[in-house]
Order: structure tokens, then sequence, then C-alpha cells
């Protein structure tokens, strides 16, 4: 009896050790190839709401992504990742080295990169 309860016991521990790791653990569902075209699904459903300004020049939510949609069809294979993907093709011009911005509905700035990072976080 008394082997009984220290088995218990240690059995215990363990799964109170097991459980914290299970949720730290936790990972999205989506591959990068579906983060990448979730990232293009809410650009997307973001029309008429922002824009996205490159070189000085405000476009539209569709013409952003028809733009890095190319810019990523350019990049190939060597874009494997959504973090990838936003460093890469949805930071800053290639030709001038200049910074993607865009004009939320209230007029307020910020970067592309933190604006996509903000829903990427959404799916990871």
């Amino acid at each position: 009896m008394k082997y009984l309860f220290y088995f218990l016991i240690c059995l215990g521990v363990a799964f109170a050790q097991a459980k914290p790791e299970a949720k730290s653990a936790k990972k999205s569902i989506l591959t990068e190839e579906e983060k990448i075209k979730f990232l293009f699904s809410e650009i997307e459903k973001s029309e008429g709401k922002i824009f996205f300004i490159r070189n000085g020049d405000e476009f539209s939510a569709l013409e952003a992504s028809k733009h890095m949609k190319k810019k990523l069809d350019y990049a190939g294979k060597e874009i494997k990742t959504a973090n990838q993907f936003i460093e890469k093709i949805a930071t800053k011009s290639y030709m001038t080295g200049n910074i993607y911005m865009v004009k939320l509905a209230d007029g307020q700035k910020i970067e592309s990169a933190k604006w996509l990072r903000e829903i990427l976080k959404r799916v990871e």
C-alpha cells in the first residue's frame, strides 16, 4: 500500500509538470503558405478602410495586394515564411528602399511591417 501511495504521488507530480509544457507548446495550425494567404486576405478585406503608401503615393488595399503578389511571384521560392514575406516583400520598396506605410481610417500612419505583424499574431 505504501508503494502505491508513492507511485500515485509521483504520477501526480509528472502530470503537474507536463501540463504547463503542453500549453506552452501551442503552435499555429496554419502552414507558412496559409499564413501568407491569410495576410493577403486581411489586406484585401481592408479595401476602402486603409491605404498603403509606397514611394509617397497612396494605393488602395487591393492595389497594394496586387503589387505584393507580383513581388512574391518574382521572389519565387526565396520566401518560405510569413515573416520573410513581411520583411522582404511587404516592408519597403525594392527599387528605392523607402518604407511602406499604412494610412489607417483615422489618418494615422504606421509602418506596413508593424501593421502586418499585428495581423499575423492572430493566427500564431
